[in-house]
Order: C-alpha cells, then structure tokens, then sequence
C-alpha cells in the first residue's frame, strides 16, 4: 500500500535558505617611488582599487626553497587565487516507475528541474516514466550498474534496514514522517552501508500519504470486519488483518477497480490520492482512516556513487540543499491534493470519510505492533539491527511531529 496523505492546518516557521557570497579579487601590489607611486594613488581612486564590495580570501603561495628564493629574489610574487572547480556537462536519465501524474511525480520534476537551473544548465536529468527505462523492482539494480544514472527505488527485505522505514504505524503527521525518512536515508549507518552495497547514494525519501482502508459496506466493530477479502499493501498489513479475522488478498494496483466491482474484494488498504486516482469511490463508498498509521515508505531517490564523484562539490551542495527543500514541497502538494480529493469524493461521490471504530483500531494497532516484532526478531537473528533503526526512525516522528506542534509547517507562513 502507497499512496497519499492527509492535512493539518497549523502554522509554521520560515527556513532560510543558505546565503552565496561573491568573490572578487581586490588587492593592490605595487612597489615604486614617489611620483609613480602618486599616480598608482590617482589610478586607485578614480578604479577603486581594493574596494571591500569585491573581496576575496586567497590562498597564500606555498612556501619556496633556497634555489627558487635565489631564483627570484628581486621578483614580488603576487598571492595566488583558488578557483572552485567547474562541473562538467552531465545529462542524466532518471528512473521512475509510475506514471507521470500525482504529487510524486510531479515534486520529482521540480527537483529534476532546479538541479539543471542551479547548475546553470551543467546537469539535465531527464525522468523516463512509467518503468521504460527500469522496471520498478530493478530500479536499485540499474542506478547502480549505470543503466540509469538515477531513480526512485524501492526496497526489499534484502535490505532489511532500509526496508523497516516501510512498516505501517509509523506516525500521526506525514510531514513528520517524510523528515524521519529524509534523517535516516541520509544519517543511518545501517542504511548507508546497504546504499553502498549496491552502489549508489541516497538523496531524500518518500511517504505515500493517508492510508485508509476502503470498503463497501459500513463496520462498527470487530465482527462486521469477520470474513472479509481485502487487499493488502504491505506484509505487515496482511499480518495485523489476518489477526483480525479479515482475509487478505494481494490484487495488482490497477486490478482494484474491476476487483471491487466485480466483488472479487470487498476492501482495500491503500492511500487518499490512489484511491482517487483509480476512481474506488465509484464502488466503494466507506473510507476509513486508522489514527496513527502514517507509513515513512522505502522509496528513495538514488544516485549511481560514480556519478555523484563527477559532481563537484558545489554540485553535491546543491543536490543536499534540493533534498531538504524537497521535504517541504513534496509533503504540502500531498496534504493540499489530498483536501481537494476528499472535498470531492465526500460532496460528489457521496463517499463517507470516517475513523476507524474504536475497538477495531486498537485491534488493529495490536495486531501491528505484533507484526513488527516479527519483523525485528526474523531479521536480527541473523545480526542486523532493525529493531535499532525502527527506534531511531521513531525518535525522529517524535521529534519533527513536536516541532509541527510547537511551530506548524515550514510554508504556512
């Protein structure tokens, strides 16, 4: 299950983005007597020679040796100027799975775009959609070997680190959730050592948005769940429904539709945004939203490590500081689509947006927790350290989802 999220309406606090100084060489060297050093001053004040506006740090020369000090001994040797090296012309292919609509999507080409903008042209990337380029499930494969030079992957449990920011419940506020990812793809040694396995280097995450649960008929408690089909995202999803009593089905993305009608299912765990995007409304009228289910998503953008070593290192800082802002547009397109999604689906397809029942949500939360310690105690027998990653992540949700509380949204104001 990924897809889209839900809106708080807080306000928030401006970030200021980085300032870029000038450089500009303003020093004046000259030795000479007294009449040319009078027109040396009268040249100064009429050029400016050393005004402040263009000054620069230089590098002093290196230190000579007693041949070349001999050499040029009556010689003044200027200080030498470090310039920033240029980065050379790159176009590059990025991989993207889906298709070209929805807020991923179009946060992705806005990130693609300020990259060549902020490089002045020196980096194109060029988004090929809808897997032609990789098939999503090889995305990390082929960013890695240079089949593309970047993407968006996603994770399996051979990666079981990086695969843990993916389990269900991670949070209440999506935005919280987006940062947690974006500190960990980025911070966590666990989930760098799995990026440099497979070559290549993580800029930011994902989230999908709201999960909700649809359904074709209404439930008001445990029992009214009993027997039903639904279709399941994540194992961790299937592990907490069949606790439930609820059967869960594994039905393609873009089968859900046919699926709910032609009553195959009688459910699915999805998001906001796809269930708009497949019109389930249509068929499904109970749209139920689960409290504190946020899922983070091991969806990351990636770059081939060779290519990043062809990036000079104001090319690198631009990348980083696109990855930060990223955050902040992706998660605002998601919570402002979603309001508009609901708005419509509520007032013109009748579609009644609901929270879960008490009982069944703290079931439900139960049975999840269950699942995830599963998860933990399957793969850190073989010595990795989900459970440490899972905490790690958890102490990020709490600490961004305090800062929404204390200073609402970046672009609020």
């Amino acid at each position: 299950m990924k897809g889209e999220q839900r809106t708080m309406n807080k306000k928030s606090v401006s970030r200021k983005a980085p300032r870029r100084v000038a450089n500009g060489v303003g020093r004046c060297l000259y030795t000479a007597g007294p009449l040319v050093a009078a027109g040396l001053l009268l040249l100064i004040l009429l050029a400016g020679c050393g005004s402040s506006d263009n000054a620069v740090t230089t590098t002093a020369a290196p230190p000579t040796t007693a041949v070349e000090t001999a050499a040029s001994s009556s010689a003044d040797t200027a200080p030498s100027t470090t310039a920033a090296p240029e980065q050379e012309a790159m176009d590059l292919k990025y991989a993207y799975g889906g298709p070209n609509q929805g807020a991923f999507a179009e946060t992705n080409q806005w990130f693609s775009d300020e990259i060549s903008a902020r490089t002045q042209g020196k980096v194109n990337i060029t988004i090929h959609w809808g897997g032609t380029l990789v098939k999503q499930p090889d995305t990390l494969s082929g960013v890695g070997k240079g089949v593309a030079e970047m993407g968006a992957a996603m994770s399996d449990p051979t990666n079981p680190h990086w695969t843990t920011l993916s389990l269900s419940g991670a949070g209440e506020d999506q935005w919280a959730v987006m940062m947690a990812t974006y500190e960990m793809v980025n911070n966590s040694p666990e989930i760098a050592a799995e990026m440099d396995k497979a070559n290549v280097v993580p800029t930011h995450g994902y989230f999908p948005g709201t999960p909700i649960m649809i359904l074709k008929k209404q439930v008001e408690s445990l029992d009214d769940l009993k027997g039903l089909r639904v279709r399941v995202g994540t194992p961790d999803e299937a592990t907490a429904l069949s606790a439930l009593g609820v059967e869960p089905v594994e039905v393609g993305i873009f089968e859900i539709y046919d699926s709910l009608g032609k009553g195959v299912i009688d459910g699915a765990l999805l998001t906001v945004a796809w269930a708009d995007t497949l019109k389930l409304g249509e068929v499904a009228k109970y749209w139920y939203r689960f409290s504190n289910n946020m899922i983070g998503g091991a969806v990351t953008t990636v770059i081939n490590k060779d290519v990043w070593a062809k990036f000079t290192p104001q090319t690198q800082a631009i990348v980083q500081e696109l990855s930060r802002e990223y955050n902040d547009k992706y998660a605002q397109t998601v919570m402002d689509q979603e309001v508009a999604v609901l708005d419509n689906a509520t007032s013109t397809l009748e579609v009644q947006y609901l929270e879960v029942p008490g009982p069944v949500d703290e079931a439900y939360h139960a049975a999840i927790d269950a699942a995830h310690q599963a998860w933990f105690d399957k793969y850190d027998a073989d010595g990795n350290k989900t459970q440490a990653v899972w905490d790690e992540y958890q102490g990020y949700v709490t600490q961004y989802q305090q800062e929404v509380a204390d200073k609402g949204y970046p672009w609020a104001q």
